[in-house]
């Protein structure tokens, strides 16, 4: 078991004896499919094709159909044999992979069409996707839509994508639908098995995003939402609240099946399992947590021999100079891990598409690259905004945390006065700032989110780093400038190591119950208010009711489990990894800044993360909707905060060790200029190092870029045979 943490904590340090090796201990070995598989796969992929024909079929009677009707009919009417037109005929209604809800003031115009657009023909604008309405029930406020689709459409989908996946051969390449056996690498696959829950989730949510506006389209029927041509109809709808919620139900099955593997403290988490079901970005975040935490071992392990060694600080230039270069190897060893979660998972070549955000607006005007009208924001607009509004908020927000801190230690002096140095009543002060700096973080999270929308950034990845670079300057500001004023303008060690526990501690405490109470008081008992006080609207939705009906689109039975699961997990709190993130965020900074004069420091946050990992499976697949996988190959711009914090570490830690008695008095024959000349030269070394080991460890490893090389190699050649064939083809027929 000790190896195999040892392993995780310093990863890709095993070298195989040849790539080929190294690669299959990676993503495992590639096996050949049995005879009977590829019969079982090619009746699937026979069965597809018939189904892809009779759905042609259904769409040209639909067509020779609509000729003697006027253009205002419906188009999802119902036939005569009962079929549902504009989409696959008479499909069955699969796993609900999206739930759709209105709000109480969406007029019928406006569901009837974009229902329509959802479930209507790829070349008159649709998805095709299948679409069945919730019962009406006493209790209803809203109209309720479930999404779904057949597992081809879902395909189809993956290859417009562009979704990487593992072949015959090993390799992680693109996925195409046309060679859709190549992709069945193990002899126990099957068709659904290709696509991960998370991989749906992520496709059925794209495709609702790219229900684009047409270039007659210029606003939402029954309502005053204007549209530009090519913008996202759902993504309008969502920023104008004509639609309340969009959101997935848990497959329960698979959580169950997860939750038991997951939450057990014996067992190392099932990262790739994880990722399968909630998607990258999750699986993303509790790999690192589960690295960082395996890495705090060795500071918690010289922690304690500190502590053994002096309850003073001769130790603290050793230490000092060991979390410089811990916290760097550190960082440079998770970039190696995440690029091989990159691989395995398809997405280390992905890149963010350059489309406008769903909130970003601004007049209409033509893209010069495509020709489409696009909203267009002066960025001398969002300048000004950054500039002139955003940053003097920030520095107010410093300012008062400045002020708090600068009070809390009058206080603490008018106490040591009232009732003596050595009172338990002087840990009050220090005990209400901690909670004021929890308190605090829940309203910069919204001020962050604030600013940010006023900013109005056009594509998602620029509004996520500021949003992250300004919840980045407010946390650091809140948590650690009482401990900055402590060391070196106090310059008092004994008082640093109390407040730093102090804040640690109570910090991680208050935001544990916080994150776990109020999920589970949600889930217990939200339903049972709702009952209470939400006024339904029955009469008003009967009649709505019956419109839909006539469109042909199909009901839920009343006994469906998924009504019933729907109306369970509707109320249940949101997740996102933003404050788990911001939580690490903030405890990397204590141990990294301070805690060379504070050995436990790291055994309090390794306790801290060893639990947490637990409770956040626990609380995520307990009482938490399910959240929107997104696809990622890093963690994005915490991967900068982290690092902006190792090399503010190094001016901290240089500071302690300038501070030391011990090295004072090695300096006392240094003149004071020499003294400081000598630590600005310690600290350049230091920074120097950082870059070495930044240099001296690749941040992808090699059995990656080989895999990838390979790749490329064999769309070359696939290539290739394809333009040979053509050629034959071609020379065929002129012969």
């Amino acid at each position: 078991m000790g190896t195999e943490r040892f392993k995780n904590l310093i990863p890709n340090l095993h070298f195989a004896e040849n790539d080929e090796e190294e690669l299959a201990e990676e993503i495992g070995p590639a096996r050949r499919p049995t005879i009977p598989s590829l019969r079982q796969r090619n009746s699937q992929i026979n069965m597809l094709e018939q189904m892809t024909h009779t759905e042609e079929q259904g769409k040209l009677n639909e067509l020779r159909q609509r000729k003697a009707t006027s253009k205002n009919s419906v188009r999802l009417a119902k036939g005569k044999n009962g079929q549902q037109k504009g989409g696959p005929i008479e499909e069955p209604f699969g796993d609900s992979l999206m739930v759709l809800e209105f709000s109480e003031s969406a007029s019928t115009e406006a569901i009837q069409w974009i229902m329509e657009k959802i479930g209507g023909r790829r070349v008159d604008g649709g998805l095709e996707l299948i679409v069945r309405k919730e019962p009406l029930s006493r209790e209803s406020q809203t109209i309720i839509f479930h999404i779904s689709a057949t597992h081809m459409k879902l395909l189809e989908f993956a290859d417009e994508m562009g979704f990487m996946k593992r072949t015959k051969t090993g390799i992680i390449r693109n996925f195409n639908v046309a060679c859709l056996d190549e992709f069945f690498y193990d002899e126990n696959m099957t068709l659904e098995d290709i696509l991960t829950p998370g991989d749906r989730q992520i496709i059925v949510k794209h495709a609702l995003d790219s229900i684009k506006a047409a270039d007659d389209e210029h606003h939402i029927p029954g309502t005053k939402i204007i549209l530009y041509h090519g913008q996202s109809i759902v993504q309008a709808a969502q920023s104008a609240e004509l639609i309340a919620n969009l959101y997935s139900l848990h497959d329960k099955r698979k959580l169950k099946e997860l939750r038991h593997r997951w939450i057990k403290p014996t067992r190392v988490q099932p990262i790739d399992e994880i990722r399968d079901y909630f998607g990258e970005s999750v699986g993303m975040y509790f790999s690192f947590l589960g690295f960082y935490t395996y890495a705090l071992v060795v500071p918690t392990v010289l922690g304690f021999l500190q502590l053994g060694l002096s309850e003073e600080t001769e130790t603290v230039p050793f230490f000092c100079v060991f979390y410089v270069v811990w916290m760097k190897v550190f960082l440079e060893l998770w970039k190696r891990k995440s690029s091989s979660h990159a691989y395995r998972w398809g997405t280390i070549t992905m890149t963010n598409l350059d489309e406008p955000r769903a909130g970003y607006y601004g007049k209409l005007a033509r893209d010069p690259i495509t020709g489409k009208w696009t909203p267009h924001y002066p960025k001398w607009k969002t300048y000004v905004q950054m500039y002139c509004v955003t940053a003097p908020i920030i520095l107010l927000c410093m300012a008062i945390a400045g002020f708090v801190t600068i009070f809390q230690f009058y206080v603490e002096a008018y106490l040591a006065e009232l009732f003596g140095p050595d009172a338990y009543i002087l840990y009050l002060p220090s005990v209400v700032n901690a909670i004021y700096i929890a308190v605090s973080t829940l309203a910069y999270d919204r001020l962050a989110t604030f600013l940010t929308d006023k900013e109005n950034h056009r594509t998602q990845s620029q509004y996520e780093r500021h949003r992250v670079n300004k919840l980045i300057v407010l946390e650091f500001v809140n948590n650690f400038l009482c401990l900055f004023y402590i060391a070196f303008i106090l310059q008092d060690m004994k008082m640093l190591k109390t407040q730093l526990m102090m804040q640690l501690i109570v910090l991680q405490f208050l935001q544990n119950v916080f994150e776990n109470l109020y999920p589970y008081m949600k889930k217990k008992v939200g339903l049972k208010l709702v009952r209470l006080f939400v006024k339904s609207n029955y009469e008003k939705l009967k009649e709505a009711h019956e419109v839909y009906d006539e469109m042909g689109l199909r009901t839920l039975d009343a006994d469906d489990p998924r009504v019933i699961q729907n109306r369970k997990e509707a109320i249940l709190e949101e997740y996102n990894t933003y404050d788990d993130y911001l939580e690490l965020y903030i405890q990397f900074g204590y141990v990294v800044l301070f805690s060379s004069v504070a050995p436990l420091t790291a055994f309090w946050a390794i306790l801290n993360n060893v639990i947490e990992i637990r409770l956040d499976a626990y609380k995520l697949c307990s009482f938490f909707k399910r959240p929107f996988a997104r696809r990622t190959k890093n963690i994005g711009a915490w991967q900068l905060a982290f690092e902006t914090l190792a090399v503010i570490s190094i001016l901290t830690n240089c500071g302690i060790l300038y501070l030391s008695p011990q090295m004072r008095e090695l300096g006392a024959n240094l003149s004071r200029e020499a003294y400081t000349l000598s630590f600005l030269t310690i600290e350049h070394i230091l920074l120097g190092l950082t870059w070495f080991i930044y240099k001296a460890i690749p941040d992808t490893p090699h059995w990656v870029r080989v895999a990838l090389a390979k790749a490329e190699h064999e769309s070359r050649q696939a290539l290739k045979r394809e333009v040979r064939n053509k050629h034959s083809l071609i020379d065929g027929v002129s012969f």
